[in-house]
């Protein structure tokens, strides 16, 4: 099943795709009498209001961050607004109104943007942040090592001093010189 957010897209640019065509057609043209026009504008109002509702409980189910809905209510905003300005625009206004909402839906654009360069701002300092706190862990890591380095050298020094005091060759020249006296001892008590 779809996703109830990539669902209510799909609605809004299949509207937006009606609304666009809706828009470009000649209200004069023999194929599209008024009553066809009038049909498909009060679609694509439904489909508007549906699609508001839709993002109530979107919002309501807290589906959406606050952020993402107030973008999405901007843009359904934008499209009421294009359609109730072709809706009462007579045919000789025609070109004023649609430069009108093509500045408008530039601006709307040009603030989605504005809206994604703060979120990548936000992204970039946090991982800024985070890229700060992994350095203070390896100059402390480094710090520990070199002194964990220092330990075992010292501890090196140590048992080098230690088995020079202590060292083996003085236990065998002792355990010789003994070996040597009990032979002694043995040849003078036979003879």
């Amino acid at each position: 099943m779809n996703n109830p957010i990539t669902s209510w897209d799909n609605d809004y640019a299949r509207l937006n795709r009606a609304a666009a065509q809706l828009r470009t057609t000649s209200p004069n043209s023999s194929f599209h009498s008024n009553q066809q026009r009038q049909g498909q504008a009060s679609s694509i109002q439904a489909g508007l209001n549906r699609l508001a509702s839709q993002l109530n409980a979107l919002e309501s189910n807290l589906s959406l961050s606050p952020a993402e809905a107030s973008r999405r209510r901007t843009l359904l905003e934008g499209l009421k607004s294009q359609m109730s300005s072709e809706g009462g625009a007579p045919g000789g206004g025609r070109g004023e109104s649609s430069t009108a909402a093509a500045l408008r839906q530039q601006d709307e654009m040009i603030d989605d943007l504005a809206v994604g360069v703060g979120r990548l701002k936000n992204q970039t300092n946090l991982i800024h942040q985070e890229a700060n706190s992994h350095v203070r862990l390896l100059d402390e890591m480094d710090a520990n090592v070199d002194l964990a380095n220092q330990g075992l050298e010292e501890e090196t020094r140590r048992a080098m001093r230690l088995r020079e005091e202590k060292s083996v060759w003085r236990l065998h020249l002792i355990i010789v010189g003994l070996s040597v006296l009990l032979f002694l001892l043995i040849l003078m008590g036979l003879s």
